[in-house]
């Protein structure tokens, strides 16, 4: 196996641990969580415990601004964010602390996420901050942990650390979209599969009515796949045996890619061409 393909079997078979980039925001206040709770698409009012929840930050119009996850940080809250899409989430979030006894402020943690079915057994123990987040499949972030222990627990039960290229893999393998790559402010979070991030049941924020409506009464025009298109380049056109275009490759790593097709054509077995090629829509993600 390449390198590429070693890496994603680890997150597959084993656990893969990966030091991320993302920011840490926390919320204080004696609002910090009915008011989050009003700025996310996802409910925090109950999150309790080492147990984040995925959620996204949407604009009026209901389009992804960016995602993140949520934790309970007593005496407050937590954010985590995406480092490329941090700075226009805490901007909108910073114009919608209105009246309400809310702070935000910006934590120097770095954070390492550990992903696959044996991430519990490295992280294990450790005496640092970590928490249940399935950024892939099952996993754990931790804060500030060392990260010669964490990759030699890793590499003992069949795993390792994952380089930027592996990840970025790791996500086309498992169908599992990317802010700012595969999603984003010209995107519903419908369109690429992100229901996960959506509760139904726990009141308004910003966006909301546009997100029910999608669900409820609306036509996705078009939704996120995942293809087997060995070779493929991200950006390359998707079109039907006719030529219509149909859509656009968002990312690739062969033989997987991802990409924005419309709804007639977002089903498992579909052929699609890329490049002239014929490829098979393998999912429809977050189906």
């Amino acid at each position: 196996m390449s390198s590429r393909e070693q890496q994603v079997s680890w997150v597959a078979q084993a656990a893969a641990v990966y030091v991320t980039t993302d920011r840490v925001v926390r919320v204080r206040g004696d609002d910090a969580r009915s008011w989050l709770n009003g700025q996310i698409t996802n409910d925090v009012r109950t999150l309790a415990g080492d147990h984040a929840v995925y959620a996204l930050t949407l604009t009026a119009k209901g389009r992804v601004i960016s995602d993140l996850w949520a934790l309970d940080d007593a005496p407050g809250m937590a954010l985590v964010l995406p480092e490329a899409r941090a700075s226009a989430a805490l901007e909108r979030f910073d114009k919608h602390i209105i009246m309400e006894d809310v702070e935000l402020e910006p934590a120097e943690v770095r954070v390492i996420t550990v992903q696959g079915p044996r991430a519990s057994e490295v992280v294990e123990g450790l005496g640092v901050r970590r928490y249940a987040c399935a950024r892939l499949t099952e996993g754990f972030d931790v804060w500030d942990a060392d990260l010669a222990v964490l990759t030699a627990r890793a590499t003992t039960l069949g795993g390792g650390v994952l380089d930027a290229e592996g990840w970025a893999a790791a996500h086309l393998a498992l169908g599992v979209p990317r802010v700012g790559v595969d999603f984003g402010d010209d995107t519903y979070p419908q369109e690429a599969g992100l229901r996960r991030a959506l509760s139904f049941g726990k009141g308004c924020y910003l966006g909301q009515e546009v997100v029910y409506m999608l669900e409820n009464r609306g036509q996705l025009a078009r939704r996120l796949v995942q293809l087997e298109a060995p070779g493929a380049e991200p950006g390359s056109e998707i079109t039907d045996e006719a030529g219509k275009k149909l859509g656009s490759l968002t990312s690739a790593a062969s033989p997987f890619a991802l990409g924005l097709v419309k709804r007639s054509h977002a089903e498992p077995g579909q052929t699609v061409l890329v490049g002239g090629s014929p490829v098979r829509v393998r999912t429809v993600v977050g189906a």
